[in-house]
């Protein structure tokens, strides 16, 4: 069972590697909505990405967005914390999203507007140029692919 699980994992990375050289990066605007403050970390950079769904068709990747992320990251030697913002596909916030990178693993929280949670568990691969791409999956809805560009201090 442990030997699926692994070249289950060992497959997914594979087949998102490429994907790496060719993501569109989105730049979130500031907007005047309700907003839910970032957690206090000392930051090491911000974060910018989407969500959504990744998918080849006639030989070319397609990003298929269903909303957008975007924050601060903290990196110490064991992992990566991500915390940040997540916004529909006009640029109003909707929530906000705290996860934890030990290296390729990610474990997390989301929540909605009203404060209301669910735990995400998911993968996040970290190319050289700062660039990643992944997948989380929580309890209710569908598991999404992510992918986006670390920008740090």
């Amino acid at each position: 069972m442990k030997k699926q699980i692994i070249l289950a994992l060992i497959c997914t990375i594979l087949f998102l590697m490429p994907t790496f050289s060719a993501l569109p990066i989105i730049k979130l605007s500031g907007s005047e909505q309700k907003t839910i403050p970032l957690p206090s970390i000392d930051s090491d950079g911000t974060f910018v990405g989407g969500f959504g769904r990744i998918y080849k068709e006639n030989d070319e990747w397609q990003f298929e967005y269903n909303g957008y992320f975007g924050g601060v990251y903290k990196d110490t030697n064991k992992y990566k914390i991500l915390a940040g913002n997540i916004y529909d596909l006009n640029q109003e916030q909707t929530g906000t999203i705290v996860m934890y990178n030990f290296k390729s693993f990610v474990v997390g929280k989301i929540k909605n507007m009203e404060g209301k949670g669910a735990p995400i568990i998911g993968f996040l691969i970290i190319n050289e140029d700062m660039k990643f791409a992944g997948r989380i999956m929580s309890f209710f809805g569908p598991a999404l692919h992510i992918w986006g560009e670390f920008t740090p201090n």
